[in-house]
């Protein structure tokens, strides 16, 4: 079992190396453009869009079939695009001009304390440690583990391109963040994933397992959390947004306070979804049947 395991994962991993030398190549420019054109011809045939249908139905219910089907290809190109910039992640570090940073004051403003920033998959996400670090602000990145172990070990080998912080979901991951945020850095988190643990919170008016860390972290140790958003203007072209920090009026009672905290963390990037919904990861699982 595990002899055909390793030869899945080797296949794997010399598809990744070869797409990943392709992108190179090219260059960040005409990889993220070609890798985009065909993920947009290619992905909207592919089973798993049917899930991207079925979950913009659920979320945004005005959404007639050809605005989905206009959406679900722009989401490709988005993510084909998203892969190929990754493989140059050097070049977005070189030039930065192509990111533009809006409030940056409030990255300014927590310059010497720990501090949570969160956002969810959209547009270019890998891209938010390098607007951060632009401050000279050490930084880490909270990351899912890979079932493909010599997949993930690249990965996390690629993301030490932007920061040698890396911290795994979960348990080991909380400790790590706590220690790491005690010593005055900053940490980003992708909180719009299902979880099989966490909080049953609110995302699009259905109930969706969601990170608790964020909201635990805040109101037990006093850590400010922060959302930001990224957005493409064009091509390989970004802004990042930076908003004020969460608040909510506690009520003393901590599971109630954690659960608002995170449908507050929820709403805000539900709105930001639907300012650009092509630039969502609307493949994933979100929302598990036994709670909907």
């Amino acid at each position: 079992m595990f002899i055909l395991k390793f030869i899945r994962y080797s296949i794997e991993m010399q598809f990744l190396l070869f797409f990943y030398v392709f992108c190179k190549l090219l260059g960040i420019d005409q990889s993220s453009k070609s890798i985009g054109f065909i993920a947009e011809k290619i992905g909207p045939s592919l089973g798993i869009s049917k899930r991207a249908d079925k979950n913009l139905k659920k979320a945004l219910q005005s959404l007639n079939f050809n605005e989905r089907k206009i959406i679900i290809k722009k989401m490709w190109n988005n993510l084909g695009r998203t892969s190929a910039e990754f493989f140059n992640m050097k070049t977005l570090i070189k030039n930065q001009n192509r990111i533009k940073i809006k409030g940056i004051e409030i990255i300014d403003k927590y310059k010497d304390k720990g501090v949570i920033y969160v956002s969810g998959h959209l547009a270019n996400w890998e891209i938010i440690p390098i607007a951060i670090m632009n401050k000279d602000k050490k930084v880490a990145a909270v990351f899912r583990e890979s079932n493909n172990f010599l997949f993930n070990n690249w990965m996390i080998k690629q993301r030490k391109l932007i920061t040698e912080n890396q911290f795994p979901k979960g348990i080991s991951g909380t400790k790590e963040i706590l220690n790491f945020l005690k010593n005055n850095g900053s940490v980003a988190m992708l909180v719009d994933q299902k979880l099989s643990n966490g909080v049953k919170a609110k995302f699009f008016n259905m109930n969706a397992m969601t990170a608790s860390v964020p909201a635990t972290l805040a109101l037990k140790y006093g850590y400010p959390v922060v959302p930001l958003n990224v957005s493409r203007i064009k091509n390989v072209n970004f802004e990042i947004e930076f908003f004020p920090m969460i608040e909510i009026a506690e009520s003393g009672n901590l599971e109630e306070d954690i659960l608002n905290f995170t449908n507050k963390i929820n709403k805000f990037l539900e709105e930001k979804i639907i300012e650009k919904p092509e630039e969502w990861f609307w493949l994933h699982n979100r929302w598990d049947k036994r709670f909907n």
